[in-house]
């Protein structure tokens, strides 16, 4: 709680930071938020076309795309420093962190916040507000699975970065991961898992585990279990996909900082 509560207080004062200069703060909103409206008229356009995608229509695939992008987006706008990590490492400014009394994952975190990445969240949580009311109906216990499924999300994709960011200790360049992160999620993120062979689905559940940022999620909320790779234990498959992602990206930043012997070395 100690470290939440850090986290907190310091991205307050970066926010803070940030809004001295409000046009260009409002102006950076707009513009990474119309990357979600023009990938939502995209999928209205589509649906125009073929009003159902293997067993999917448009409420139901717009339900899909706006969860994962409102985990993706909020999972950026709170660690998106995790994509530059190799920059901090490679011209030392990392080494700083390692000589304060300080959680050295805590500190980077806490060194600025995608407040441009706001605008995306909020566009995607309506959206996906949205497109719930129409998909299906919903009381106390659905409603709570939701909540939890968001949680899940959020932490499968800050633990995706979070053990790419981890090779930089090693290689001291992971932007060339990053690059092919952002090119697998952009080209399969708006699609329900249905869409992609039994092969691509493995690749992203247990290699490239992107299926559980909202993939998974989605098809359990929506009642879609059936023929997927965890039949009826989704929301299971959920819970601890993300637990064990979590503790897998800890442990490789842990373990991976202490192979880090310098950028000069």
């Amino acid at each position: 709680m100690r470290y939440l509560y850090l986290y907190f207080k310091i991205q307050k004062a970066n926010v803070r930071a940030r809004m001295m200069y409000p046009f260009n703060f409002f102006l950076g909103i707009f513009c990474v938020m119309s990357f979600g409206i023009f990938s939502t008229l995209f999928l209205w356009v589509l649906t125009q076309r073929f009003p159902v995608i293997v067993g999917w229509n448009f409420y139901e695939i717009l339900f899909n795309a706006s969860f994962n992008m409102f985990c993706y987006s909020l999972a950026l706008a709170l660690f998106i420093q995790l994509q530059d990590i190799d920059v901090y490492v490679r011209n030392a400014e990392f080494d700083r962190i390692l000589v304060r009394p300080m959680n050295t994952l805590l500190q980077f975190a806490c060194k600025r916040i995608n407040l441009n990445g706001i605008g995306t969240v909020g566009y995607s949580l309506i959206v996906l507000l949205y497109a719930g009311y129409h998909v299906r109906e919903w009381d106390f216990l659905s409603i709570a699975s939701a909540v939890l499924l968001i949680f899940c999300g959020l932490v499968t994709a800050i633990a995706i970065h979070l053990m790419i960011a981890s090779f930089s200790f090693i290689t001291l360049q992971t932007r060339g991961f990053f690059e092919m992160k952002e090119v697998v999620y952009g080209n399969v993120c708006d699609y329900p898992l249905a869409v992609f062979s039994r092969g691509t689905q493995y690749f992203l559940s247990f290699i490239f585990p992107l299926a559980f940022i909202g993939f998974y999620p989605s098809m359990y909320l929506l009642g879609k279990t059936g023929g997927n790779i965890f039949g009826d234990y989704i929301l299971i498959a959920c819970v601890c996909g993300a637990f064990l992602l979590a503790i897998l990206g800890y442990v490789m930043w842990n373990s991976s900082l202490r192979r880090y012997s310098g950028a000069g070395s």
